[in-house]
């Protein structure tokens, strides 16, 4: 069945576009990809440096094998999303998830750094075709509210994983070992094949050859619609990078407790979460692109002002207006680039987006060390957030725009 089927069968009208109808359609296994996706991930990814640690690697060595995972992917997210474009979602996804349970395998019978290295550059890759073709997959539940629905429900669970896996892999890692860590990786990969046999099937959107990538991607990214969502991608991620890196930092130099910044970034977390409860009435109301866009402010400001935030309480807060505005992000981004690319693109907008991600990750920690180096870590945030709010200014000039545009139609004939 392919998308355009599936979603004809299963999803009715906005009016009708009920969470009873969520959970029951199809639709909803993308979800529980995502959900094992992101929990077989990060249970693995992070007691591999563990495991590094036990073979006696250098401090350079995890570093090195840690980057590896990444490194690939910054570079391979566009052509991998224009190869999902030639092939289908369904099928990359196939056979991504075959590798992925076989490097699980191979993860379990890893005696040496070498192995982890070279295992790391090839998952990085692997999982970055799982990722891509799932979120081009969601893609097609629908338009409307169904969507929004479906995206909500596909975002609740894509952090939800993010929040378990550590805890699983840290339970598996410390009464069974690594190795049972490793199959239970495979083991997850295996349950994603299976539930994407019952899930819809999205075959190949490009009919043609197509263009070269290069001037493609270009002219997709400079669509308004796709360039806000990638700017406001970059925006979040940085903030979400400066959470794991910086802002501890500066928390625990200002004589902050671990155990209560360990609070502020669960706080950040769970406020990510929830507020994607609201998303679809939210949407409703004020449209996707205004959510984006107020959502990438909030996350922007809330993480600028922490150096002034000096009492628990106020701290306690700011933590939950970051969680909120960076979690929001992910399902109203995603709609954006469902409703506003065409089919035969899906996969190349989905990559554009990845290596926006993946560009503020490489960024953030060079930008923002250099400014702390010369202005100190608590001007810093300032500094990086008016740069941000740059972009969501010119966001809202893209977003402006849309609004006097129409999405673009597969269904029009060919020249």
């Amino acid at each position: 069945m392919t998308a355009e089927e599936g979603t004809a069968d299963e999803v009715g009208p906005d009016e009708q576009a009920t969470w009873r109808r969520t959970f029951a359609s199809r639709w909803a296994l993308v979800s529980l990809l995502a959900l094992l996706y992101w929990t077989a991930s990060h249970s693995l990814r992070p007691f591999v440096v563990v495991r590094l640690d036990a073979l006696g690697a250098s401090t350079q060595e995890v570093g090195l094998v840690a980057a590896a995972y990444a490194f690939f992917s910054l570079f391979l997210a566009i052509p991998g999303g224009r190869l999902i474009d030639r092939l289908g979602s369904t099928r990359v996804l196939y056979w991504s998830l075959v590798a992925m349970a076989g490097l699980g395998v191979a993860y379990a019978f890893a005696e040496s750094i070498l192995q982890l290295f070279l295992l790391q550059m090839v998952n990085g890759v692997v999982e970055l075709g799982v990722w891509l073709a799932v979120q081009t997959l969601v893609t097609g539940a629908g338009t409307g509210q169904s969507l929004a629905k479906q995206l909500s429900l596909f975002s609740f669970t894509w952090g939800l994983g993010i929040a378990v896996g550590p805890t699983l892999g840290g339970l598996v890692y410390d009464g069974l070992g690594f190795r049972a860590l490793a199959l239970t990786y495979a083991g997850l990969g295996l349950a994603m094949l299976l539930a994407t046999w019952f899930a819809p099937a999205m075959t190949a959107g490009l009919r043609s050859r197509g263009g070269r990538l290069g001037r493609d991607a270009w002219q997709t990214a400079m669509q308004p619609a796709i360039r806000s969502v990638l700017l406001s991608s970059f925006a979040v991620m940085y903030v979400i990078s400066i959470r794991s890196t910086f802002y501890p930092l500066m928390l625990q130099d200002r004589g902050i407790a671990i155990p209560l910044i360990g609070v502020l970034l669960s706080l950040m977390g769970i406020a990510s979460l929830a507020v994607r409860a609201a998303l679809p009435v939210l949407v409703k109301r004020f449209g996707p692109g205004s959510v984006m866009l107020a959502g990438t402010l909030v996350g922007v400001v809330g993480i600028s002002v922490t150096p002034w935030l000096l009492h628990p309480v106020l701290l306690v807060a700011g933590a939950v207006v970051t969680g909120a505005g960076y979690g929001s992000n992910p399902p109203v981004a995603m709609q954006l680039l469902g409703e506003q690319s065409a089919q035969s693109n899906r996969g190349l907008v989905m990559g554009l987006r990845a290596t926006s991600s993946r560009l503020a990750q490489v960024l953030q920690p060079l930008a923002f060390g250099s400014l702390a180096a010369a202005a100190g870590t608590a001007a810093a945030f300032p500094i990086s957030g008016a740069a941000l709010t740059a972009m969501a200014l010119w966001m809202r000039r893209d977003l402006v725009a849309l609004r006097s545009g129409a999405p673009p139609d597969d269904r029009r004939p060919p020249a």
